[in-house]
Parts: structure tokens; sequence; C-alpha cells
């Protein structure tokens, strides 16, 4: 238990450090070159590292261990920030240098985070992998909110560079609890675990082909596409993920129609993370005790009234708080599915059909971004109908699954969300 908690304490630290990373980077981009096109590729490193490692990130995690995985990502992290920090000192570093270092960063995340998956699952059982999922998302979340400002602080208190020894040190702190976790682990069989550690070593020399990571990814995608709950849980993140494209819109809608401030542009955005903590907050505390599918639909019951109420507002303020309950029910969801893609999944590919349903959500969030601004456009650049639109399409795709696949699931969801092992079971 005191291992977990530690681990998930490096954890929050680790995701603190990716949400200064959102603003520290595109900030010295934006300080070098004035340039918001570069400012803008600066602040996209996930998207480009999922781009760029999406495909291998799950097989390289399924055939390794995931443990020196979540090392490896930690200290590559970490050295691409000291790098940085060293650059704005000696004031030399080219601007490419500087994208490609916040692109290896972004490459680095999407291994951590698929590799996270699984060792959240080594370690936690039972009620506990929901609360540990829960409190991982709330410190996502606040993250977001608390990293940003930190930044911002630190670059008018001390410097630049100051703050990017601010974020190397972060992943410092979650290399040092991983690898004390690590070394703590049992020889023996994990306890939420299908295979012992040792079972969990590379392959021997010889075994790894290269050109078999694109079969083993595929295998992974045809396992998440076959297997009826996986492939059901993963169709609702990912249609919920498209109509939750218009959550790009609420910026250009709080300044264009209802004449914000970007002050209150910043209040209706931070409405979000606020509301996305709490969402990931009441998942981890009520999830043990909750069925898991009425607790996912009621969470996009939620999201589609909070898209609703969007289109509806009067006024910055009530946008803030539709964008509060829009983030909460989403992180709701969130949290049931990846609990129940680690119970359902088998441990040897669990890293690939993460990495795959992971690619497939982010795939779905892109074109509902772009859908949505084409719509707000042929709308006379009014974005009030696209919200509307986007709840209906929530909630009627939902019910669609609901009535193609997840319905038949049901029982089955329900008895693996209240076992209290996290022991595979075969779909």
């Amino acid at each position: 238990m005191g291992d977990s908690r530690l681990f998930l304490f490096g954890q929050s630290i680790s995701l603190l450090g990716d949400g200064l990373a959102v603003l520290a980077v595109p900030l010295l981009v934006l300080q070098l070159t004035g340039s918001p096109v570069l400012s803008a590729l600066a602040a996209a490193p996930r998207v480009i590292g999922y781009l760029i490692a999406g495909l291998p990130a799950g097989p390289l995690v399924d055939r390794t261990d995931p443990w020196r995985v979540l090392i490896a990502a930690d200290a590559v992290r970490m050295a691409v920030f000291l790098l940085l920090s060293a650059a704005v000192a000696v004031n030399g570093c080219p601007v490419g240098i500087i994208l490609c270092f916040a692109s290896v960063a972004g490459v680095a995340a999407v291994f951590f985070e698929t590799a996270l998956a699984v060792a959240v699952r080594d370690l936690c059982t039972g009620p506990r992998l929901i609360r540990a999922n829960g409190f991982l998302e709330t410190s996502g979340q606040l993250s977001l909110v608390l990293g940003p400002a930190a930044v911002g602080v630190l670059v008018a208190a001390a410097g630049q560079e100051v703050a990017l020894l601010a974020n190397a040190a972060t992943f410092a702190v979650s290399l040092l609890t991983v690898w004390h976790t690590y070394r703590r682990l049992p020889a023996a069989e994990f306890t939420g675990a299908a295979i012992t550690v040792g079972e969990n070593r590379p392959p021997a020399r010889g075994a790894s082909v290269p050109g078999s990571i694109g079969a083993e990814f595929l295998a992974g995608l045809r396992y998440l596409v076959t297997s009826p709950v996986v492939a059901g849980i993963t169709l609702l993140q990912a249609v919920t993920s498209l109509g939750l494209g218009a959550e790009t819109l609420i910026p250009f809608f709080a300044r264009e129609r209802l004449g914000a401030s970007a002050a209150l542009v910043g209040l209706a955005v931070a409405g979000g993370g606020i509301g996305g903590a709490l969402g990931a907050l009441i998942a981890a505390t009520a999830g043990p005790r909750r069925s898991p599918i009425p607790m996912c639909l009621t969470g996009v019951l939620l999201m589609a009234v909070g898209l609703a109420l969007v289109g509806v507002v009067p006024g910055v303020q009530w946008l803030a708080v539709a964008n509060a309950l829009l983030a909460g029910a989403s992180m709701v969801v969130v949290v049931v599915v990846r609990t129940l893609r680690q119970q359902v999944v088998p441990r040897a590919q669990l890293g690939r059909v993460t990495s795959a349903a992971r690619a497939l959500v982010l795939a779905a969030s892109a074109a509902g971004a772009m859908l949505t601004g084409l719509l707000t456009r042929l709308f006379d650049d009014n974005p009030r109908p696209v919200f509307v639109g986007a709840a209906v399409f929530v909630a009627v795709s939902t019910a669609l699954v609901w009535a193609g696949v997840l319905g038949r699931s049901a029982r089955y969801l329900d008895a693996i969300g209240r076992s209290s092992q996290c022991t595979p079971i075969s779909s």
C-alpha cells in the first residue's frame, strides 16, 4: 500500500511536469521567434508524439518490462528539459533544435502513458484500481490549471531557464519514485497481474523482428475490434470524443459571441480544468461502490447536457459552469473506461490495445475539432447550434452503441467492475 501511494505521488508530480510543459516550451519558442505558428507547433508535443510513436509504443511496452519503460521515459524527459534550460542559459540554441527536443519529450510521454496503464494494473487491485486511475486523472486535470500558472510565476520571478529546470525536477522526482517502487516489487507473481516479473523480461536476442512491430500493433487493433466488450467501450469513448471536438470552440465562443475579455476567456477555459479534476475525483471515490456501466452512461448523459448548456448560456460566467460540467462528466467516462480496459484486456496485450485505443480516440478528437470548426463557419461563425448538435450527436451515438454492443455485455462488465481482483478476463 505504501509503495503504491509513493508511486502515485510521483506520478502526480510527473503530471505537474506535463502541465508545466504546456506553457514552458511554447513560451520559450515565442520569446525566441515571436511566431504564433511555431509557438502553436511547440504546444502540440503530445499529438506529435502519437503521430511518431503511437504505433510502436504498445508492442514495445508489451514485449519489454513496462517499469523499465517508465524509468527510461522519465530519464529522457528530465534530460530534455535540462538541455533546454542549458540552451536558454547560453542563449544560442536554434529554434529547430528546441522543437526537436519538444518532440522527443512528446515521444517519451507516449511510451510513458502506455507503460503506465500496465504498471498501475500491476500495482493496484480491486477497488484500488479505479481509485488510482481517478487520482491520476485528477492530478492531470489540476496540472493543466496549476502548471501554466506556475510557469508564468517562475518566468516572471526567476527567468525562463528556472521554469525549465523546475520542469526537469518534476520528472526527476517521478523517476526516483518509479525506481524505488520497481526495486521493491516482489520477484514472484504480481498481485494484480497475470504473469510474473520474470516472464515479463525482454525477448531473447534475435526474437525481435523489426517488421513485427506493425504486426503486433495490428494484433492489438484486431483484439480491440473483435472483443465485444473492448470494442464497445472504445467506440463509446471515440464517439464522445468526436462530439467533444466542440470544446475547442469555447475560447472562440467566449471572445467573439459573448464579448469576453482575455481574463474572462481564461475563466471559461479554467472551468473545464477544475470540473475535470472534480469529475476524476468523483470517479475515484464513487467508482468502487457503483456499477461501471450505469456510471459511464450517466457521465455521457451529463456530457450531452453540458454541451447543450454551452450552446444556450447567456454569459461567460455560465459558460465556465457549463464547461466544468462537461469536463467533469468527460473525466468520469475516461476513468471508468480506462479501468475496465485494464481489467478486461489480457496483460500481455494491454500495452498495444491501450496505444491503439488512444490513437483512435485522439484521431476522433482531432476530426471532431475540424468538423465543428467547419460547421461553425457554415453557421456564420455562430457556434451555438454546433454545441447543441454535438449534444444530440453524443446522446444518439451513445444510445446506438448501447443497443448495438454494450447492452449485451452489461452484466459481464458489471461483474468485472464489482470484482475484488484485477485478474484478466477473456472477452
